[in-house]
This record gives C-alpha cells, structure tokens and sequence, in this order.
C-alpha cells in the first residue's frame, strides 16, 4: 500500500475518533474518557509530520462535514468548525488555487440556517475564511502579532495570566504548565520578527520561495531592518484582507511578496536551495503566572503595569482623525468594478466580506431579540485573535457619498456598549427581595411570604436589559485561566464581584482591558487520610457533604456542568482528568525538550479557541452573627451549614482533626431551626414554605448535575436538609431515625429561632470562607451593584421586548469561556 493512503487513512481513523461520541451520555463513556479525550492532540501530532498532511485533513474535514449536512448531527457542527479553523491556522502553505477554501465557505454557508450554536459557529468560520481567501495566512499573522504584542496600534493585545495557588498547594502538572509557558514566552523579538516574515512569504508564495536563503538574508539584518520589513509584510496582508475582490487582492499580495523575497535574496549567499514548504510553529503567548492568595483581581493591576508596554502607552488608544476612523470601508465604485470580472462565488464572498466590513457589523453580536444570553460588563462579541481584523488601520482620506450612506445604514446594526450592557433581568417583583447597600451600613428587607410578586421564578434566560451609553472598544484582552475545582471557581466569582462592584464606582480595569476567564478543571486534594479517587465519578458524592467514608473532596461540578452545555469542552478540557499527573506532563517527543506537554497544549488550546461564554448565576448569603453583625457573602456553586460545615472546617485541619472525632451525621448535634424557602417549578410557579425542623445539615448546591436540569427556564438551587426524625435518648445521643429532603428553590431563609440556635456556614467548600455562630441566613440570587432602576427609566433600543413588571434587577452572572457558549 502506498504511504500516502496510509497516512490518509491514519488522519481519517484519528478524525473520526475525535468526532466519537460527542454528546451522547452512556454507561460505559466514562471508561473511554483517558482515550477519547488525547485524539485530537494526537491528530495534530500525526499532521505536523509533514507539511502535506495539513491539505489532507482539511479535505477529510470537508468530507465529514458534507456527511454531517446530509445527516442533521447537530452536535458535531461546532466540533467540526474548530477543527478546521485550527487546521486552517498551522497550516503552513495552501495552493495559490484555493479551492478547498471555496469549497469549504459553501459548504459551512449551509450551516446558518441551523440552530445555535450551529449557526455563530459557521459564522466566525466563515469570517476566517473570507480573510484567508484574500491573503493567506493571514489568521496566524494576527494572532501572533496579538500574543507577543506586536504594533499594539495595529492590532489588539492579548495577555494570558496562570492563576494558580500557594506554592504548597500546586499540582505538579500545572506547576508543570506555568513553568513551560512562562520560560517559553521568553521568545526574542528578533527570533518573532523573522518567523513572521518567513510565515508570510511561505503562506503566500508557497515553494516558490526559498525559505533558507530568506532566513540567511533575514539574519543579517539589524533589528530596526527587521521591524520596517516586518511592518511593510503585514501592511501588505492588511491591504489585501481588505480588498474587495479576491482575485484581485490575492495576485496583488502574491506579486508584491515575490518583488519584495527577490530583493531579499538577491544578497543572500551561500545558503542551499531546498525547495520545500517547511513547519513553522506557534511561538508561546507571553504569559505571567500569578500566585493567588486574595480573592480579588488587584492584583492584575501590577501585572499590567510590568508588561513590556506601560499600561498608560498600552491601553490608550491613539488619537486618529473621525474620517480615519469611520473610513474602514472600500468605495463602492471601486467594488462593483472588481465585482464584474469575478464569478459567483467571488461575488458572493466579496459582497459579504465588504457587508460586514462597512457596517462593522460583528458576526458574534446579539440582537435584542435573538434570544442570546449576556450578563457582564464586558462586550462578549470579542472575535478570536486569529480570526478578527486589527482593531486600528489606517486608511486612505477617501470617501464617496454612497459610503457615507452606508454608514448611516450600518447605524441601526452598531450595538453600543455600557460597563452595564446586556445584563439579564430576574423576575422577583419588588426590590425590596435584596439588600440595599447605604455606605457601610447593609439593610436587610425581609420579604414577606404572603405576597404573591415577592416569590416570582427567576427565569435563567431572561429578556436582554437596554444599552446604557456607547464606551470605545479596549485594544487589550486578559486571558485568567484558573486551575481548580468547585472551590477555584467560588473564589473566582467572588473576585469578579469585587471587581463588579469596585468598578461601578470608579472604572479602571474594565477601562483598560476586557477580561476573558478560562476554567481548567484539576483533581481535588482529599482533606482526609483516604488518597483522592478518580474525580470524574464522584463529584456527586463529594459534592453532597458526605463525610462517612472519612474524607472530603473538592468537587468539579462547574466544570461538569461546563461540559454538559458544551461536548467539546467535555471531551478536550474535562475528560483530562481521567489521565493521571505523570501522562499530563509527559512531552510528544522526549528528544526534543522544547515540546510543550499534553496539559499545556490543551491550555493553549483552549484558550486560542475558545471565546463563547457561558454565564453562571451567582448568589449570595446574608449572615447575622450572634453579635449582630452583619455579612453579606457571594457563592457560586454551594453553601453548606450546620454539621456538614463544621466537618469540613474540620477535615481541613488534616492530621488534627482525628482528635475531634467527629464523623457521621447520626452523631451530629440537631439544630432546632427555622426554615423558609421558594420552592419552584419548570412551569414557573412558586410556592412560599416556612417551617420548624430539627436538622443536623442544610446543603444548597446549583443545580447543574443532569442534563434536564439545564434544559429548564429556571434558576434554581438544590436544598438539601438531613432531618433528624428520632433520637436516642442514650449517654451517646445518636440520632436514630434521619431523613433527607431535596426541594428546588431559588431563595432560602433559616433562622436560629428564638431559643438562640447557633450554626455554622461554609461557602463553595472553602475553609477560608468558614463562619461561626450565625443566627440567620439568607439565601437569594445575586444582582449587580447599583442595577434597581425602574426599566422604563431605560431607552428602548429597536428588537427589545418591554418586561411585564417594571422592577427587574440585573443578575450578575460569572463569564467562564467554553467552545460553544450557553445555548439559547
């Protein structure tokens, strides 16, 4: 058998294990997940062998997605999408005759028509290949150009900041991780500028030029030769992104590349002529890894201020005149003259291209009325930085009177963007439901349960809040990437309520940067004497506060319910954690040192991919201490109290806490409280219920275990109370007879009673977020600072649907970033 076939039969036999089992929840899945979840690395491991593979697994890709498209498999759309983007990306040559790119913009064309995430997915693929159509290898040029900081004027800036814990608290694969890619980002300037051009003449001119010789020319220039030969190739791709007609634009780019390569190499001796397209790699992102202790973001404040740039030059855009910057479009005239001499799908593409472009209309922007979910002050419609066109260009001072009206066309399609903007609304009647805050002093209106509006279901999906003022767009992203589990990912959403109400007050961060968090889920350090199981499987468990077997884990909830909204994200980023530490920091090739691991890989994967967000509800806690004092707490995942807290506030002391000799619920002390509590439906009824309970633990966790719980319209909170239904009235006092209960609601009130009761609280499994002798809790979802305006204070903005109750609140929600987003 041929080589190539084989080969071809290795990319299609990898591809299709990729693809395997997307979406489909089966007994045995979990037995795959250590296989399944290394094909895509694999895939791309075999493709990098030689430049040729790239071609092959992007027809293979079109051949599986015509089979998709016959066959309606919704769930590999967005898999399929990705994997030709990235293919698309490391590509290092495709022929001056593109027509596997034509093919592939008709055939994922199709796509819009379908459902989301379908639909947004097709269109961020097509916008990549309508850039690629004109100048090749655009993508990987503006990308690099955006992680190494390069002509921050030009192009946007991404910085990617590693999160991690104290230094004793550091799994070894993800000390692993930050020390690869902080060593790694070292890259000089010079060893960038000379990939980037060598990049550039490959993608354009393919074998015709002879990279050898170009890199001998290249090395003997000083480094501002470089910046100035660097600067006229990515003006030269720049100018062919944004031609009209792709015929046009490609010859243009393919002629001033080969002009620009002869007077290069004209000077350029002694070096052999080897006639090959060779691999060029991504460099790595510069990167900064952050040891975090405070559950706030000030810290990110230093961070940018020691970047190479100040942040003042940095982050301030530069003063360009009005007509620079409203001129991004091609004169009409100019484009219907090149439209003429191209054929359909030219045509086609062109028209397109130069839509989007004139009425800087954004392909991931919703409307008010497409039912797309938005929560937080950031602008969600960031393109990925290989995929979206540089924030600032200069264009020549030339204007006509039909692109003038096109602007004022393109006017009713411009979203404006608020700190405040696209925030979900609740439908809990009064305001009086949530605290109001008056300086230093927190006042607590208690509801009462015997009115109807104050016990409304909050909606998870709810109608889009008005824009609220227009804010320029910020040239730089903050990639946080966070390694952890469900107690990570509170201390998360606490830090982003801190920056949500510090930045309601005085904007700076949000100002600067917009901030993108990316979620790595790591296997959890058991607090007890039992060595942590596999924690794919018993999140559940460890999750529910059982202590019975002597140890408690840190669960990964969060990061499950990640991968039930989004399969990618199941199969790439979660599934990781049925590999062990030692195969997540094992390198593809042991000769060569410089080859990232299979955790950073996956790191760097998601994070050059991923750019969707999927919202999550946070809540908080209002806590009167036996003093009087008063708390108000923020939780994302759970809130533990009674027994079940103490346990873990307990375990947490390690060897210590044998002597305490605490250890199943039926030698708990019962609490005598009182307890109230919304309890909702799918159908959006609600039902008020207060009663007295002895209980030993009450638990709340966010319902996001099973899939039907994601697909209802209602937020809502597992409450679960162990109930203590018989005790013995014996010297040891055990609890006999106990029940536990498990009700859906949305707000929760327990109450010490008049007798004193004290109990105990933790919040997201964090011993650091341990409370003691509290004699009220109050349980209720979290809204954003300052967001109780009456709506009809707002401005209609066209598509918006007016509420039915005027006094909605905004919910704050914490953004963490997946392949597909929430769905709709």
């Amino acid at each position: 058998m041929d080589s190539s076939s084989c080969t071809e039969d290795r990319i299609e036999h990898v591809l299709e294990r990729c693809l395997c089992g997307l979406g489909i929840d089966t007994l045995d899945k979990q037995l795959w997940n250590a296989g399944l979840c290394i094909n895509r690395w694999c895939l791309e491991e075999l493709v990098k062998r030689h430049p040729h593979n790239f071609l092959i697994l992007l027809q293979k890709i079109l051949r599986k997605t015509k089979e998709v498209l016959e066959e309606c498999r919704y769930e590999l759309v967005v898999p399929l999408t990705l994997l030709f983007s990235s293919a698309l990306l490391k590509s290092p040559h495709v022929a001056a005759d593109p027509v596997v790119l034509q093919e592939a913009y008709l055939l994922f064309h199709s796509f819009l028509t379908w459902p989301e995430p379908c639909s947004s997915a097709s269109k961020r693929l097509l916008n990549v290949l309508q850039q690629e159509l004109r100048a090749p290898g655009i993508s990987f040029q503006r990308l690099v150009h955006s992680e190494q900081g390069i002509s921050p004027e030009h192009h946007s800036k991404t910085m990617t900041v590693l999160l991690v814990g104290p230094e004793e608290d550091v799994l070894p694969e993800v000390r692993s991780v930050s020390e690869q890619l902080s060593s790694g980002s070292q890259d000089s300037c010079r060893d960038v500028s000379i990939l980037l051009i060598l990049h550039a003449f490959q993608a354009a001119l393919g074998s015709k030029q002879n990279l050898q010789t170009l890199r001998c020319a290249l090395q003997t220039k000083r480094p501002e030769e470089l910046e100035h030969l660097m600067q006229a190739v990515n003006n030269l791709m720049e100018t062919a992104a944004s031609t009209a007609d792709l015929s046009t634009a490609r010859n243009t780019l393919t002629h001033s590349m080969e002009r620009l390569g002869e007077s290069l190499t004209s000077a350029a001796d002694g070096c052999t002529d080897t006639g090959a397209v060779e691999m060029l790699m991504l460099p790595f992102p510069k990167c900064h890894t952050c040891s975090w202790e405070n559950d706030n973001f000030d810290f990110l404040n230093s961070v940018l201020d020691s970047d190479v740039d100040s942040a003042r030059d940095c982050f301030l855009e530069p003063e360009i005149d009005e007509e620079d910057r409203n001129d991004t479009s091609v004169d009409e005239e100019d484009e219907s003259e090149g439209n003429k001499e191209v054929d359909f799908l030219n045509n086609r593409i062109s028209t397109a291209s130069s839509s989007s472009r004139d009425s800087g209309y954004s392909l991931s922007t919703p409307s008010g009325s497409s039912g797309v979910e938005s929560d937080f002050s950031e602008d969600t419609t960031h393109k990925d930085a290989q995929e979206g066109q540089p924030k600032l260009r200069r264009k020549p001072k030339k204007k006509s009177r039909s692109i003038l009206g096109v602007e004022r066309f393109s006017s009713f399609f411009k979203t404006t963007r608020s700190p405040e903007s696209c925030r979900r609304v609740q439908s809990m009647g009064n305001r009086g439901d949530f605290t109001h805050r008056n300086g230093s002093t927190i006042l607590s209106i208690h509801p009462d349960p015997l009115s109807p509006r104050k016990h409304m279901c909050v909606r998870r999906r709810p109608i889009l809040s008005c824009d609220e003022g227009a804010v320029e767009e910020v040239p730089t992203l903050v990639r946080v990437v966070m390694f952890g589990g469900d107690k990570e990912a509170g201390r998360l959403a606490r830090a982003y309520s801190d920056l949500q109400q510090k930045e309601s007050k005085c904007p700076r961060l949000t100002k600067t940067c917009k901030l993108q968090f990316y979620f790595v889920p790591t296997r959890g350090r058991a607090t007890g004497n039992t060595p942590t199981e596999a924690p794919s499987g018993s999140s559940r468990a460890a999750a529910s506060g059982e202590c019975n077997g002597g140890v408690m884990e840190d669960s990964t909830d969060i990061a499950h319910m990640l991968g039930l909204m989004d399969p990618w994200y199941e199969r790439n980023v979660l599934s990781l954690l049925s590999l062990s530490s030692e195969v997540l920091c094992q390198p593809a090739c042991k000769e060569a040192s410089s080859t990232e691991s299979l955790l950073t890989d996956m790191v760097l994967y998601y994070c050059r991919h991923a750019d969707q967000p999927v919202l999550l509800q946070l809540y908080q806690a209002e806590l009167t201490l036996a003093g009087g004092e008063r708390r108000r707490e923020v939780f994302l995942h759970s809130l533990e109290l009674g027994h079940s807290a103490g346990i873990r506030a307990v375990k947490a002391m390690g060897a210590a806490s044998k002597r305490f000799g605490i250890d199943k619920e039926r030698e708990a002390v019962p609490l005598d409280l009182r307890v109230g509590y919304n309890k909702v439906a799918v159908s959006g009824r609600s039902q008020w219920t207060q009663t007295e309970k002895l209980c030993t633990s009450i638990n709340l966790f966010k319902a996001c275990r099973k899939p039907e719980q994601l697909d209802t319209r209602i937020e809502s909170l597992q409450l679960t109370m162990t109930e203590v239904l018989k005790s013995s009235k014996s010297k040891k006092g055990y609890n006999q007879h106990i029940c536990v209960s498990e009700v859906k609601v949305d707000k929760v009130q327990v109450n010490g009673g008049e007798n004193g009761t004290t109990f105990a609280v933790c919040l997201d499994q964090d011993e650091k977020k341990f409370f003691q002798s509290v004699t009220r809790c109050e349980v209720s979802l979290c809204s954003k600072s300052g967001s109780g305006s009456d709506w009809r204070s707002y401005k209609l903005s066209p598509g918006q649907v007016q509420p039915l109750h005027p006094s909605y609140c905004s919910l704050l929600c914490l953004p963490l970033t997946s392949f597909s987003g929430s769905p709709p």
